[in-house]
């Protein structure tokens, strides 16, 4: 099977660098506080941003992945087509689900861009934007992978459990 290029990658370097920003901060934090006795004012706030956009755009990951948790005790047992046609149902309520999610955000953003946070003032629209651009990466993955494991199907090369891509690797 020809190996595919990793279209998650970039995220996976953001998804990095906001851990690190979040725990440069923290360590900032505790060092101001307690050496210093003056806290960081800002801190918290960029490490909660950090750590919200972190969620949404690694859950996308984890989509591009395939990696969500769920149960197979069922599809562990299924033929390759009947697994891929109950993974493809799954995946259209989900893709569904996602939709609704970012055509319901839009409003939400909207009405919270005229508000900001306290210590950095960054408009509450940039926080709550987190989930519906979360939701979009994940749609457009869901989608992407579909379309692999149709190809894999019709290429003889679709596995039946994503536990075995793990034991191979």
């Amino acid at each position: 099977m020809k190996k595919r290029r990793d279209l998650a990658s970039p995220l996976r370097f953001l998804i990095a660098v906001s851990l690190l920003l979040i725990v440069v901060i923290t360590i900032l934090q505790v060092f101001a506080r307690f050496l210093f006795d003056s806290p960081l004012i800002w801190s918290d706030e960029l490490a909660r941003f950090a750590l919200i956009w972190m969620v949404f755009i690694g859950a996308a990951i984890v989509s591009y992945d395939d990696k969500h948790m769920g149960v197979e005790m069922f599809q562990e047992k299924m033929s390759h087509k009947t697994k891929l046609v109950t993974t493809l149902i799954m995946r259209v309520v989900i893709l569904i689900t996602l939709g609704i999610t970012v055509y319901s955000s839009i409003e939400l953003i909207e009405v919270s861009h005229s508000q900001s946070s306290g210590a950095l003032g960054i408009p509450f629209s940039f926080w709550r934007a987190a989930a519906p651009v979360g939701s979009l990466i994940m749609f457009v993955f869901i989608i992407i992978r579909s379309i692999n494991d149709i190809q894999d199907y019709r290429n003889g090369v679709y596995q039946n459990s994503s536990l075995k891509e793990e034991v191979e690797e």
